[in-house]
């Protein structure tokens, strides 16, 4: 233990910096499942770990706040579901906070009445021999009484995304790569150099690599003879139908999801249009930070209402097609207010509070084509591509 003097040596980390450093660190997915009093109890736990090999004992820990760590206190046994490749859902389900998981979900229970997931890659039942605090979680010190296997492979969990772990690797460099090169980090006619791409965005070259063959072949990016890649020009038609593929996700979302909104959400898109309509209405301050400010409240907007889907896939697939560069490479920084209009923002927000899904969705579309129209003008004016 340290004392107090020593520990007011150290800055403590905030929690943005610590949560995606930890993000850093692949792992399994495990639920933790229990029954007591005749309720069942789960949740999605990554804090888990094996202790001792004699006795045999795991190591698991749950935020006090959940359901979960209530049942396990009261009947003393829980079980540690490991989740195969394949049963993300599973893992999204039991990481939500509705009260009737169970639903849908196939299991069984054991001799000793804890329920056990149908499918999982591994089982481990235990009983609970001690607790000790920490922050905001309990540390649940446990004695395995059982455990299962059976053929497959893991489910990984990885900066925010399931998969395998070569998958996970595979699409997080494929991810930033993608974004490097619509936000124009290398300009048009430029060579994308793979290894100094791989330190700056953490990936491995190889990925880097091959995420530009998969650029190339969606026409993002050119190949030429000796190996090498540039960025394609964003022409209108590419930008045409980035605005649309994004577009057609939003208006799925709020025709299928729109029941999800709740009155939280309906706050934060409000406060963002307000702050949309005061970044605009300063651009006259010909800095180029005030449509960086503009351009994130946007991106923040947009994605809150993918978000409904509850879908980190749907969500990375949006946000990797933003072209937040086009606006950064064709807009001065005193005139951008005067083109990026937010009222068709407003027009939707208002729908979205009454939960009009028909209204929310023509505002939508209306804002959509406005963008459209405001990006080939933008685009035009430099030449046809950008």
């Amino acid at each position: 233990m340290i004392g107090k003097a020593e520990q007011d040596l150290y800055a403590e980390v905030d929690d943005g910096t610590f949560r995606n450093v930890v993000g850093h660190f692949a792992s399994g997915v495990t639920v933790i499942t229990a029954a007591a009093g005749g309720h069942l109890y789960g949740s999605t736990v990554s804090a888990v770990s094996s202790l001792s090999m004699d006795p045999p004992m795991m190591l698991v820990c749950l935020n006090r706040k959940s359901s979960t760590h209530g049942g396990v206190l009261e009947s003393g046994r829980f079980a540690v579901n490991i989740l195969a490749d394949g049963q993300q859902a599973l893992a999204m389900n039991f990481a939500s906070s509705k009260g009737s998981k169970y639903e849908e979900v196939d299991y069984s229970f054991s001799p000793h009445g804890v329920p056990l997931l149908d499918g999982a890659l591994a089982s481990i039942e235990c009983v609970v021999e001690e607790t000790a605090a920490g922050g905001t979680h309990t540390v649940f010190l446990a004695r395995v009484v059982s455990a299962g296997v059976r053929p497959g492979e893991p489910l990984a969990y990885f900066r925010g995304k399931f998969g395998r772990l070569e998958r996970i690797r595979e699409n997080t460099a494929y991810a930033a790569v993608r974004k490097a090169v619509l936000t124009r980090t290398t300009r048009p006619g430029e060579t994308l150099d793979v290894e100094a791409t791989a330190a700056g965005l953490g990936v491995d070259p190889e990925d880097v690599h091959n995420a530009l063959i998969r650029l190339s072949a969606e026409g993002l990016a050119v190949r030429a003879d000796d190996g090498s890649f540039t960025p394609t020009p964003i022409t209108i038609e590419l930008a045409t139908s980035l605005f649309d593929a994004r577009t057609a996700i939003e208006v799925g979302v709020i025709d299928a999801h729109l029941g999800r909104l709740t009155d939280e959400d309906v706050d934060r898109l409000s406060e963002t249009t307000a702050l949309l309509a005061a970044a605009a209405a300063g651009s006259s301050a010909a800095d180029g930070a005030g449509l960086a400010a503009f351009l994130e409240l946007a991106s923040d907007f947009h994605e809150r209402i993918v978000a409904l889907a509850q879908s980190p896939q749907l969500t990375s697939a949006y946000r990797q097609m933003g072209l937040t560069g086009l606006w950064r490479e064709t807009l001065a920084a005193d005139e951008w207010g005067t083109w990026l209009d937010t009222a068709h923002l407003v027009e939707l927000t208002d729908a979205l509070s009454r939960r009009d899904a028909a209204a929310a969705r023509e505002s939508l579309l209306r804002h959509a084509v406005l963008v459209r129209g405001k990006a080939a003008q933008a685009i035009e004016r430099h030449g046809g591509a950008v």
